[in-house]
């Protein structure tokens, strides 16, 4: 997730960069970004550029700002406001498909607030199909009967999950099989349904990409692996694809790993990874003076998701592997 901070005060600034410094912590994070004043210009040039905008001001300044900038349910970022003492954080937009609620919460934690959440099913203690979404990073189609869906499980009223054994990790996370009920017809789709309306839940493409010291075991590739996803709580089934560049393509680390998880290993060549640039990326000095690339990991996860592709999980280290993690929004 990048993150811009909007600050207005001199006060709102210094817990802008004790915020910061927090997050950036969280391999998850991959950019926090602080801009003091001009909020109203850094809104218009940040709006859609940042998964998640943080406002520490008032309320009403941030709501007057966004205003003209809001678009749809599934293309507007996160939007959170932080008072300037740090007491409460509020989840303003994008609470469910935009993880803003998820973030009220991880925030309020580190800084000891209170976190302020209004959606219907999170006072309800429902899991709303769009939380489903945002956890599992599946597009909803149609966007427009996520009300319908969420309306039903306010209610009390049944809602089913109709799928393949594909998707059976589902149903052990508590919050999905509290709120659904299992499907009958065990469709080649993974729907949502309440009798009335139906919503199809598809896989944006989840690419692991890795890295190495020279001899690694495969036991070391898969443990780094295990501990990626747990970063993002994700289970192994809901990776497609594993990656690494032309110069790891005769690990037997990474090949036996990729074997035991029964996932696609994609070997990226040298000079694709030479050629290909993100701001997003973090370069290492020690893997460019001997390969003349930045990194493995990183753009090689990336090229594989594709030319929207986005990290959501940085560079990470684990015991001679390195990992990375991007999403496709294509």
């Amino acid at each position: 997730m990048k993150i811009a901070i909007i600050t207005v005060t001199e006060n709102g600034k210094i817990l802008g960069e004790s915020l910061q410094n927090k997050l950036l912590t969280d391999n998850t994070i991959i950019k926090v970004q602080i801009f003091h004043k001009n909020v109203k210009k850094t809104l218009i040039n940040s709006f859609n550029k940042f998964d998640c905008i943080i406002g520490i001001m008032a309320t009403g300044i941030m709501v007057r700002n966004i205003c003209p900038l809001i678009k749809t349910k599934e293309n507007d970022p996160a939007v959170l406001i932080i008072d300037e003492k740090g007491k409460h954080v509020i989840s303003l937009l994008s609470g469910h498909l935009g993880g803003a609620n998820k973030l009220t919460h991880k925030i309020a934690d580190l800084m000891g607030s209170d976190p302020v959440i209004t959606t219907s099913t999170d006072l309800n203690s429902k899991f709303g199909v769009d939380c489903l979404a945002n956890k599992y990073h599946f597009k909803l189609i149609p966007v427009s009967n996520i009300k319908s869906i969420n309306s039903s499980l306010i209610n009390d009223q049944k809602v089913w999950i109709d799928y393949n054994s594909n998707y059976e990790y589902l149903w052990e996370d508590t919050e999905v099989s509290d709120s659904y009920e299992h499907g009958n017809n065990h469709s080649q789709k993974l729907l949502v349904s309440n009798g009335i309306s139906d919503l199809e839940l598809v896989e944006k493409k989840i690419v692991l990409g890795l890295g190495s010291r020279k001899n690694i075991s495969t036991e070391k590739v898969l443990k780094a692996i295990y501990l990626a996803i747990a970063n993002l709580d994700i289970p192994i089934e809901r990776i497609n694809t594993l990656t690494t560049g032309e110069m790891k393509k005769n690990e037997h680390g990474i090949l036996e790993a990729a074997k035991t998880i029964n996932k696609p290993l994609k070997i990226i060549s040298e000079s694709e990874l030479k050629n290909f640039t993100n701001p997003d990326m973090n370069d290492s000095e020690f893997v460019k003076s001997k390969f003349g690339i930045g990194g493995v990991c990183e753009p090689s996860s990336l090229i594989e998701a594709g030319t929207k592709s986005r990290l959501i999980l940085r560079k990470t280290s684990y015991d001679g592997v390195t990992v990375a993690i991007a999403l496709s929004f294509n």
